[in-house]
């Protein structure tokens, strides 16, 4: 795990910088796209659960207006904007169609134990996040925030490794919220030029607060629209 904020933020930097490198050399959206969204841009059918921070009103509003900028240039190019009232951090991943087969029994596993573990993470305050920019996720454009300084980095990841518990993680946690989710389809050159300029050109500057008391598991039926259970 790293520990330290500049390492830490170095590297989501090289992550952003890599994942617009990618749109110009060989990108498509992946594969998990296809079981999200269709080609018109509804989300589709989509189960599992997972660790939420929501964002509190005020912060909405922040990620709304990038939300609006980014789709005033690429709307043909992406699917339907996700609602500001599900705005949200996810701090760990945990059962969906990516990973198991049996989402339903995954689900019921991590029910049984998720509620002592939340409690003790809940005991946490607040922390403060900065933005660094926008990135291409793969399947979706996100705004990549990091910590604003060591002991909100070192709150955040002992509070992600928390759920380990349930499902291991081992991947680099990436701090971001998803402003909207690409289409399934095959990007020509001139369209991935587009989003790479785009991405590249909207350039936020906010800080939001992930409160504990925020902190949530849900279940999500598709990618836009979590219940709180």
């Amino acid at each position: 795990m790293i520990a330290k904020l500049n390492e830490y933020i170095e590297k989501l930097e090289e992550i952003k910088k890599n994942s617009l490198d990618d749109l110009l050399e060989r990108w498509n959206p992946k594969n998990e796209l296809y079981l999200k969204v269709d080609e018109k841009g509804n989300y589709k059918e989509f189960k599992g659960d997972t660790i939420i921070f929501f964002l509190n009103d005020e912060d909405k509003k922040k990620i709304t207006l990038i939300q609006k900028e980014l789709y005033e240039k690429l709307r043909n190019l992406l699917a339907k904007p996700l609602s500001e009232k599900f705005f949200h951090m996810t701090l760990h991943d945990l059962c969906n169609y990516n990973i198991t087969k049996d989402v339903e029994n995954c689900m019921k596993n991590n029910e049984k134990k998720v509620k002592k573990i939340l409690n003790d993470v809940k005991i946490n305050k607040s922390i403060k996040m900065k933005s660094i920019g926008l990135y291409n996720g793969g399947s979706a454009i996100g705004i990549m925030f990091s910590p604003k300084d060591e002991k909100d980095l070192s709150i955040l990841l002992e509070s992600r490794k928390k759920f380990d518990e349930l499902i291991e993680q081992k991947n680099f946690y990436i701090p971001h919220v998803t402003l909207g989710y690409y289409l399934p389809i095959d990007y020509n050159e001139q369209n991935r030029a587009k989003i790479f300029e785009t991405i590249k050109m909207i350039k936020p500057e906010i800080e939001i607060t992930l409160d504990f008391k925020k902190l949530e598991y849900v279940h999500f039926t598709n990618m836009d629209n979590y219940i709180i259970k």
